[in-house]
């Protein structure tokens, strides 16, 4: 693969050139973003959760739930969840306060992330930008995300305003397969992948677009069963050029 480096909204953004959706940085005036393969990560001395994050962790029973780096070649964060069917963690970037991802304008923007879970069809996962939310999986009223939800391996591209989707099929999850799961916002469409592969499109216009709302880069990780269940993410993108 090449590495291309091109101006949007006066922005310097390196892309793949083969796939120029995938955006891998950004800099200069109205960038926002946040890169990391998880090669590091902070995180509070005595219970290890990532400081870095608002996090909300669902123990019901026996066992617990953790988000921890993990050792795999290039970097790599571990969630792993306790023992009670719906136990987890889910995170959302910037502590107490992290909305900053906005959709009121024609602002680019993209998000991907890598990920694999150990079992597709008994575990909820949801990732994406959402409003500040303790249940993502469980309903947002906002967002641009991925879902998939236990009982079922498919996997969702959603685009949500004020309680209304639009949910589209775009992938199957299997047991331990890595997924690049993507979508991209030229400022008039955002554009969702899979593998490399376009699923869907929805243009700014549309009634579900969410445009009204500040969102934030969230991460859900639960399980669908009394097991505790994994999921690796080896990297996570989200990049807007607000300008």
């Amino acid at each position: 693969m090449s590495t291309e480096q091109v101006t949007i909204n006066g922005a310097t953004v390196l892309r793949r050139t083969e796939y120029p959706w995938r955006w891998l940085d950004a800099f200069g005036e109205g960038v926002s973003k946040y890169v990391t393969s998880f090669e590091s990560l902070p995180a509070d001395d005595q219970t290890t959760d990532p400081t870095e994050y608002l996090n909300t962790i669902v123990e019901v029973g026996a066992g617990v739930s953790t988000a921890v780096l993990s050792d795999v070649s290039g970097g790599a964060l571990i969630i792993t969840t306790a023992a009670d069917d719906d136990d987890g963690y889910g995170m959302q970037l910037g502590g107490a306060a992290g909305e900053w991802v906005d959709f009121s304008a024609a602002y680019p923007a993209y998000f991907g992330i890598k990920f694999q879970v150990n079992d597709a069809t008994n575990t909820d996962v949801f990732f994406g930008l959402a409003p500040t939310d303790t249940d993502l999986a469980g309903g947002v009223t906002d967002g641009v995300y991925f879902r998939s939800t236990d009982a079922s391996a498919s996997l969702f591209f959603v685009v949500e305003k004020d309680d209304a989707e639009s949910v589209t099929t775009v992938g199957t999850l299997a047991d331990g397969v890595d997924v690049i799961a993507e979508w991209y916002f030229d400022g008039s469409t955002v554009t969702s992948y899979i593998n490399s592969r376009e699923t869907s499109s929805l243009a700014a216009t549309d009634v579900h677009f969410p445009d009204n709302e500040l969102l934030r880069l969230s991460l859900e990780f639960l399980t669908g069963e009394d097991v505790a269940n994994t999921c690796t993410i080896q990297w996570v993108r989200m990049i807007q050029i607000q300008s």
